[in-house]
């Protein structure tokens, strides 16, 4: 591992919750100037190959990344604000698969990401009521 995805690994490892690359970039500078969002890219494309992190959804066109200690089939919660991720259980179950097969369609994949607010995040809306 080079120096530099080494700087990003560290960086990305200071992530508290989803994240786009953009944010992973801004960060990286802070400690390591120079080095260019095009290496913040290939060094999560990397991570992504090996499972490191995910694709959680997606933020203002951006995709959100995070950590991932799952590696079953699953999906995300994503609080729009703090970032915090959660994986879930899938909800679709064998019916939607059942009922698009009886369609005529294989199910190849899906991508299923719920956004709100997390408990505390929640607790604070509701306290500011």
């Amino acid at each position: 591992m080079s120096a530099q995805r080494a700087r990003i690994a560290e960086a990305m490892l200071g992530m508290p919750g989803a994240f786009t690359a953009e944010d992973l970039h801004r960060r990286v500078i802070e400690v390591t100037p120079g080095i260019g969002l095009a290496t913040v890219y290939r060094a999560l494309a990397a991570m992504q190959e090996s499972g490191a992190i995910a694709t959680v959804g997606d933020r203002h066109g951006s995709t959100l990344l995070a950590r991932c200690e799952r590696h079953d089939h699953h999906h995300h919660l994503v609080c729009t604000e703090c970032g915090s991720v959660v994986g879930i259980d899938c909800p679709l179950g064998d019916a939607a698969l059942i009922s698009a097969e009886r369609a005529g369609h294989l199910v190849t994949r899906h991508e299923i990401t719920l956004y709100g607010l997390c408990a505390i995040c929640r607790a604070r809306a509701d306290g500011d009521a």
